[in-house]
């Protein structure tokens, strides 16, 4: 009987587990504990780099000062090739939960796209997909920022 009900107590404690690490997300700025809490200065660039011939994924929290209409920029450069970089909304899971918000093709030069989004009180959780369809290795990086 106990073995009966260690091997289902494990079975439920398995359930629960995942084999994925969740997203990393990006880190709030320290603050002064004495200090007042003001609000948040709007926060970025958001940044990742990739090297390889796969999709790559970077989840981040775009977040803002205050909540409203906010020019979002997303700058992506590749060492060779060129990779579509897309950013998508993301649910609560960090993945992609609609169309994309905001997209560059990335070339060794460097290319910039802005877009307008609502930024909520509670940040927008993305997700930036560098889309390599080519299947070849490659490289770069690409940021992303928030501007009143």
């Amino acid at each position: 009987m106990r073995i009966i009900i260690a091997a289902l107590v494990l079975s439920i404690a398995a359930c629960g587990q995942t084999t994925q690490a969740p997203a990393p997300e990006t880190p709030a700025p320290a603050t002064d504990a004495a200090a007042p809490e003001a609000p948040a200065a709007d926060l970025g660039p958001y940044a990742g780099e990739w090297d390889s011939d796969q999709f790559s994924r970077f989840n981040h929290t775009l977040r803002a000062a205050a909540p409203g209409r906010r020019t979002v920029t997303l700058e992506a450069r590749t060492g060779g090739g060129t990779e579509t970089v897309a950013v998508y909304p993301a649910d609560a899971n960090g993945e992609r939960a609609g169309g994309r918000l905001l997209f560059v093709v990335a070339t060794t030069g460097g290319n910039r796209e802005t877009a307008e989004l609502d930024i909520p009180e509670a940040g927008l959780p993305v997700v930036v997909v560098v889309e390599n369809a080519s299947g070849r290795q490659a490289s770069g990086s690409y940021s992303l920022s928030v501007t009143p």
